[in-house]
């Protein structure tokens, strides 16, 4: 397995093509909504972040750590985490630190509240955002004073709510890739509504994936 890491302290990401990029969120996407709808229980995974989705050789994800957090609160281990969505290359190493709190729903950073899906559903957002512009959360051009909403999904608000030019969020590694700029504004639409800032206005996980899959 590999990690993946579209991009680290505002650096531009490995040479992931589209293609690539968009197969890797579709069955991401795919998983979580398994987990959230198939499953018995209705399962929340509760952690969903850049270093627990892991990479086949052939780019398939996989998500990992599901159940963790709960195991790690009844016997009070805390084991440090590691980067970004994991790496898509083999020779790229993660981050020292990873904030996990930069891919936390603002309702779950506080203390004593009980998980849901849409804390998931937040988290993907965060996470495909990543891999959309190639920056971490916590690393935009225009850093917040909140400590309640990561600075990348403050910056791509902000950047589309003055109709900032495409080339100036995406990844710059993607800028040749004309031809997806329809693909990737509609994944940026889909990661805006997953990041709404009211639980209840985001999409259930299983509608992200609906609408995914829908683009390309």
């Amino acid at each position: 397995m590999l990690i993946i890491y579209a991009g680290r302290n505002g650096q531009p990401s490995p040479n992931l093509s589209w293609s690539t990029r968009l197969k890797i969120i579709k069955r991401t996407a795919r998983g979580l909504a398994y987990l959230h709808e198939c499953s018995p229980r209705k399962f929340v995974h509760g952690d969903v972040k850049p270093s627990n989705i892991l990479l086949s050789t052939d780019f398939q994800p996989h998500i990992s750590d599901f159940g963790l957090n709960r195991l790690i609160s009844i016997t009070g281990n805390n084991p440090s985490s590691g980067g970004l969505m994991g790496g898509a290359l083999p020779y790229l190493k993660p981050s020292q630190t990873e904030r996990t709190n930069n891919y936390k729903a603002p309702e779950a950073r506080v203390l004593g509240c009980i998980p849901t899906q849409k804390w998931d559903v937040y988290s993907f957002g965060v996470v495909l955002l990543e891999l959309l512009t190639g920056k971490a959360p916590d690393s935009s051009p225009a850093a917040s004073t909140s400590m309640d909403v990561p600075d990348l999904v403050r910056w791509v608000r902000k950047g589309f709510e003055q109709e900032s030019p495409l080339s100036e969020i995406v990844d710059p590694s993607m800028l040749h890739e004309v031809h997806a700029k329809k693909e990737v504004l509609a994944a940026f639409h889909v990661a805006l509504q997953c990041t709404e800032g009211d639980p209840e206005v985001r999409p259930r996980m299983k509608t992200v994936s609906e609408n995914l899959e829908r683009i390309g």
